[in-house]
């Protein structure tokens, strides 16, 4: 866990991804490193991809926006938990899928 909090990479990208969750259009995309006008899903797209893939997820389970594991991030990030909460579910849930 503590090679993930570590990971700045992966701390940004789960704090924007919260941000693009709960502020959806109104969200300035500015302050999460991204150029105004960029298509919102697009980031939400990439941001998704970044966060599933540095948690190892199945590369299917990474690169798809309606994956089941796409739509658990974006339900975790709306209710705005701590990064190391976010981070730990979605390991079980990587686990889960792994064994399915």
């Amino acid at each position: 866990m503590k090679q993930y909090l570590k990971d700045r990479l992966l701390v940004v990208s789960i704090e924007a991804h919260k941000k693009i969750i709960t502020e959806g259009e109104s969200v300035d995309l500015a302050s999460i490193y991204y150029e105004e006008g960029t298509p919102l899903d697009r980031v939400h797209q990439y941001n998704a991809f970044t966060i599933l893939s540095k948690l190892q997820f199945p590369k299917d389970e990474a690169s798809h926006p309606t994956s089941d594991s796409t739509k658990f991030l974006d339900y975790l990030a709306a209710k705005q938990l701590p990064n190391e909460e976010i981070i730990q579910s979605l390991l079980n849930y990587r686990e889960k899928v792994a064994n399915s």
